[in-house]
């Protein structure tokens, strides 16, 4: 039996290799994972999520919870990170920041990403009147400052979790719209296009199918670029009194709340969730760094 299984191992290996290689997707992906950076930034990104996600169960206290004669303590063996002026714990608000400030990054991104990611592929596609639309309506959007065009959105909407996501996805669509309309007409040109159309595949089918999956590298590496922006204008705007509204804590609002004690010798108010913020950045520029090596050939012979 293990001499069979031995037999077939060399045959096991190259349908995979060869299915991981019929897609420019799949193999970057695999390229970025099997890069020592791509899995440093991976793994301290999966963590981040992770500690957001059980927040409630990591936590040794409420995300709002104040306790009694503990106000600004020092970080300790009983508050990790010490305590706010408000007598409540620095480690707990921060996990439950995490979750909030990672939940609006990626639903802004997300959202953004597909509404502008339709859009360019759609316009490069069909061209003609509708790509002149599509396209004025995105050099419109991108006209205005990326922060600028949140604080307008926040300001027709209101401040909130859920606006500041809305407001980031709008921000996003034309970067996205932008990037994926270059690619589509790159790869549009593509002999295995013409191969689809001969064989009488519906441009949907030929978008869908055939062009998303070579040409979603490069999105993926503006994906994990734009989460980073996104967690930085989240933090902005919540530090401007624009994001959630207290006592929910965000990264950006504890940061807020700590900056009137930071010459006060309460270092950790502002030192920890300013490390929470540098940790997702570098993975995530970790992560792009490695999709960037992974789609470049160039680089990665280098």
């Amino acid at each position: 039996m293990a001499q069979t299984q031995s037999q077939y191992a060399p045959l096991e290996q190259t349908w995979l290799r060869r299915k991981r290689d019929e897609s420019l997707t799949v193999d970057a992906l695999y390229r970025t994972v099997t890069n020592p950076q791509g899995a440093i930034g991976a793994a301290v990104f999966g963590g981040l999520v992770f500690l957001a996600v059980f927040a409630d169960v990591l936590a040794p206290f409420g995300e709002a919870e104040q306790i009694r004669g503990a106000r600004l303590l020092a970080p300790s063996g009983e508050y990790w990170f010490g305590t706010d002026d408000l007598s409540r714990d620095v480690f707990s608000r921060i996990l439950f920041g995490l979750r909030i400030s990672l939940y609006v990054s990626v639903v802004g991104v997300l959202g953004g990403g597909l509404v502008g990611t339709a859009i360019g592929f759609i316009s490069g596609y069909a061209g003609g009147w509708l790509e002149a639309v599509l396209m004025r309506f995105v050099d419109t959007l991108l006209a205005f400052p990326f922060l600028l065009l949140g604080i307008a959105v926040l300001a027709i909407l209101g401040t909130g979790t859920s606006q500041v996501a809305l407001a980031l996805g709008i921000a996003n669509i034309p970067v996205f719209a932008r990037l994926a309309r270059a690619q589509l007409l790159t790869e549009k040109e593509r002999d295995y296009v013409l191969a689809a159309r001969c064989l009488g595949a519906s441009p949907p089918r030929i978008v869908g199918r055939h062009i998303a999956a070579n040409a979603l590298p490069p999105l993926l590496v503006q994906v994990a670029l734009a989460m980073a922006f996104a967690v930085i204008a989240e933090a902005t705007l919540s530090f401007l009194g624009l994001g959630a509204s207290p006592p929910t804590p965000t990264l950006g609002i504890i940061l807020s709340d700590g900056r009137r004690w930071l010459f006060a010798g309460n270092w950790w108010f502002v030192l920890f969730p300013t490390l929470g913020l540098s940790l997702i950045l570098l993975s995530l520029n970790f992560l792009a760094d490695s999709v960037v090596e992974a789609i470049d050939p160039h680089r990665r012979h280098r």
